[in-house]
């Protein structure tokens, strides 16, 4: 039996995100030495592991070892994209990518983000329902697992801002852009001449991700444009803060979304047409 076409597309857009990220990390290789940004840390987090084992500690020191681990991401993840149905590459390149970005928080914690946590949830989640034998099964589980998931992400999110008091007041917005590092000048100048924009988008994000899990009740239009409003969100992240690797992440949690939109609709419709034969039931 062949992979439903939301398991394919979680896969493949999972896949171009660690592929991407692989990308722009190997293009800083000039801070792979030890104790740079993107070298290894081992010292610093792990002295006792440094200090036991000091042969394991100068192999993650080198730089090779940053190499090898984002090469090693690199390519299984352009396998993924490539060969998105293959099931033994299911399990084996999912496992093989939740280990390498385990490493990479272990060995090398700095430039990590929530793009990279929900690509792990995928990798580990698509690897271990892989193991299942009956794939129809198997992508079920996975699509309402990732469904769950990015449901749980987006209102937890949206709960740590409904109680912040910079994102109540409105300001939130208006602080990022300021930033150097996850900031727009175009969009500073815009917020600082029109400071109802920044409120508008700060209430405007808790709304939307406290609000996420109504979009399994919502009627089918209003919760495809819910969605779809979502992905626009995360793209104009990616625009205006730089974070374009969420895009791929969440954007790939998508396609389970709309799995699952789709399933209720047809058990609902199961549903109905069964209650009259229940009624009639001695």
């Amino acid at each position: 039996m062949a992979p439903s076409r939301p398991s394919i597309a979680v896969r493949r857009l999972a896949s171009a995100g660690t592929f991407v990220a692989a990308l722009e990390t190997l293009s800083q290789h000039k801070r792979f030495v030890k104790g740079d940004l993107l070298g290894s840390q081992v010292e610093s987090f792990h002295p006792r592991l440094a200090q036991r084992f000091p042969r394991v500690n100068r192999a993650l020191a080198s730089r090779a070892f940053p190499y090898t681990l984002y090469g090693t991401q690199a390519a299984v993840s352009a396998a993924t994209f490539l060969w998105p149905g293959n099931r033994p590459l299911r399990i084996a390149g999912g496992l093989t990518l939740a280990v390498l970005q385990s490493a990479q928080s272990a060995f090398i914690p700095f430039g990590r983000d929530g793009a990279d946590q929900l690509q792990q949830v995928i990798n580990v989640t698509m690897a271990s329902t892989g193991l299942i034998r009956d794939l129809e099964q198997a992508d079920d589980l996975a699509m309402r697992t990732l469904a769950l998931e990015t449901s749980l992400s987006y209102v937890a999110s949206g709960v740590v801002k409904a109680v912040s008091p910079v994102w109540l007041k409105g300001d939130a917005v208006a602080g990022v852009m300021r930033t150097k590092s996850y900031g727009d000048p175009r969009a500073h100048r815009l917020i600082t001449r029109y400071p109802v924009i920044s409120t508008a988008l700060s209430w405007g994000t808790i709304v939307i991700e406290c609000g996420f899990p109504l979009i399994y009740v919502l009627p089918k239009p209003a919760a495809r444009a819910y969605l779809a409003t979502m992905l626009v969100f995360h793209v104009g992240i990616g625009e205006f803060m730089g974070l374009n690797r969420f895009v791929l992440a969440f954007g790939a949690t998508h396609p389970a979304i709309h799995y699952v939109l789709s399933q209720r609709r047809r058990e609902s419709t199961a549903a109905t047409r069964l209650a009259p034969c229940l009624a009639l039931a001695p």
